[in-house]
């Protein structure tokens, strides 16, 4: 439960940092653009202009690639951040034992 937990946190606050990175970036992020997916989503022309996924793939493609990358590194950063939490837990214990 705790790992789904911070997943769920990592990939929402990988997906605002995401789009708030290509907003300030603006037309510099020719790649994929997540501020023109939010852009899209709202009914709006891209300020910044088509990113090079949009033009191979589209619109629910560069959606689909945005939201796959993300929750990707929300899974990779709960791993670790588990794994960090295991690590301290088990020296806590070990400390208590020497006691």
């Amino acid at each position: 439960m705790r790992f789904l937990f911070l997943f769920i946190v990592f990939t929402v606050l990988s997906v605002f940092v995401m789009v708030v990175v290509d907003f300030r970036i603006g037309e510099q992020a020719e790649f994929l653009n997540a501020w023109s997916v939010i852009e899209r989503l709202l009914g709006k022309t891209p300020s910044a202009g088509n990113s090079l996924v949009f033009n191979k793939v589209g619109a629910f493609g560069e959606l689909a690639i945005v939201l796959a990358i993300n929750t990707l590194i929300g899974a990779a950063l709960a791993f670790l951040a588990k794994l960090g939490i295991d690590w301290i837990g088990g020296i806590w214990h070990q400390r208590k034992r020497v006691r």
